[in-house]
């Protein structure tokens, strides 16, 4: 059995400064979520070299109504001290039209 290593690519598709990423969290709260987020961030960021990551707040409710955060490192060093979810969530929202 052969194992691939985690972490970034060398090959990548798409080029690191032009990506705008969007987290979004749905569906109810669930343990360890903000470092989930903490680490997407932290990777996009120090591994990949993204600079323009976001979160919609409170699911897809957040992606309708353009409520985005822009997230970076320093302000996500240490969510994962806290409960709760640092970007919020939430069930439906969503028009499926």
């Amino acid at each position: 059995m052969r194992w691939l290593r985690a972490g970034p690519r060398y090959n990548l598709y798409f080029n690191p400064k032009e990506v705008k990423a969007l987290i979004v969290t749905c569906g109810g709260l669930v343990p360890g979520i903000n470092v989930v987020i903490r680490e997407l961030v932290m990777t996009l960021h120090y591994n990949y070299g993204v600079e323009e990551i976001y979160a919609a707040k409170f699911g897809f409710k957040g992606i309708y109504d353009e409520e985005w955060i822009k997230l970076k490192p320093d302000e996500v060093k240490t969510i994962h001290h806290h409960g709760g979810t640092y970007i919020g969530t939430s069930r439906g929202g969503f028009d499926v039209k």
